[in-house]
C-alpha cells in the first residue's frame, strides 16, 4: 500500500469523531451528472438551447418549466438503480465502527442514505425530496422519471417543487449551522472527491481546528496543500485501501 494511504489508514483506524465531506467525484464514480452537470455543459446547451446554470436557476424554473424538467429527467436522472460505490460503502462502515460524527455534501441523490448512512446533512436538498407547494406531499424520484410531461401532484395537480436548491435560492441557513458544528468539533476532517479549495469545501474548511485534515481526491488542485493528509488515485480504490476492504 502507498505510504500516504497507509498512514491515513491509520489515523482513521486510530481516530473517531470523523466527518466526511463527501464532493463530486464520489458521486461521478456512479456515472451519475448532478444538478449542474459542468462536464457536459456543452452538450447541454447544445440539445436544450439553454446553459445548463440557466436550466437549473430558479427564474428558469419559475418561466420554462417544461424545459427544466425534461432536463431533470434526462440528466439529473441519468441512471436507474445506481448502487453506491466502495467509497459510500466505506463511509457506512465508519458509522457502524461508531467513529463518524456526519457526512456533509452538496450532492443530491442519497447514495450515502442507500450504503446505510443516517447521519447525512444535505446541503442543497435531494432528488427524493420534490414536494407538491399546496399540499406539501412528497415524491421521490422515480415519481418524477416516470411522469408524464411535468410532473404534478396526484392530489392537488399542481406541479411539484424540485426537492434540490436551485440557483437563486437561498440554501437552508439551519443545515449551513448544523454543518459548520460538525465541522467544528470534529477530530478527523475526511475529504473525499472534492479539491479543498471547492465550493463544498472552502468555507467548511475554516470551521475546523485540528491537525487530521485529510483529503482523497482523483488529481490534485491548487489550495489541496492546506490538508495535513492526502493521496491521489481512484476514489474507490484508495477508500477500499483505507478501510481494509
Amino acid at each position: 500500500m502507498d505510504q500516504n494511504l497507509e498512514t491515513i489508514k491509520n489515523i482513521i483506524r486510530g481516530g473517531g469523531n470523523i466527518v466526511v465531506l463527501s464532493g463530486i467525484e464520489v458521486m461521478r464514480e456512479t456515472g451519475l451528472n448532478g444538478v449542474n452537470a459542468e462536464h457536459i455543459a456543452y452538450d447541454i446547451e447544445q440539445k436544450y438551447g439553454y446553459s445548463n446554470d440557466e436550466i437549473v436557476s430558479s427564474l428558469f424554473f419559475s418561466r420554462r418549466v417544461d424545459v427544466f424538467y425534461k432536463y431533470y429527467k434526462e440528466i439529473i436522472l441519468n441512471k436507474e438503480d445506481v448502487r453506491p460505490s466502495l467509497v459510500h460503502e466505506g463511509v457506512a462502515k465508519l458509522q457502524r465502527y461508531g467513529k463518524l460524527d456526519a457526512v456533509i455534501t452538496r450532492m443530491v441523490y442519497c447514495l450515502h442514505q442507500k450504503a446505510g448512512c443516517d447521519k447525512v446533512i444535505e446541503l442543497h436538498g435531494s432528488v427524493e425530496g420534490n414536494r407538491c407547494p399546496v399540499c406539501g406531499k412528497i415524491f421521490g424520484s422515480d415519481y418524477i422519471r416516470y411522469a408524464k410531461d411535468t410532473p404534478k401532484c396526484d392530489i392537488c395537480n399542481v406541479i411539484l417543487r424540485p426537492g434540490f436548491s436551485l440557483i437563486g435560492e437561498m440554501i437552508d441557513n439551519g443545515k449551513i449551522t448544523q454543518a459548520g458544528c460538525a465541522v467544528e468539533r470534529a477530530g478527523i476532517l475526511l475529504i473525499l472527491g472534492a479539491p479543498v479549495n471547492s465550493p463544498l469545501c472552502r468555507y467548511m474548511v475554516n470551521y475546523y481546528h485540528g491537525n487530521r485534515m485529510i483529503l482523497l481526491n482523483c488529481h490534485e488542485s491548487v489550495g489541496d496543500d492546506r490538508a495535513n493528509y492526502r493521496a491521489y488515485g481512484n476514489l474507490s480504490e484508495m477508500f477500499s485501501q483505507v478501510m481494509d476492504f
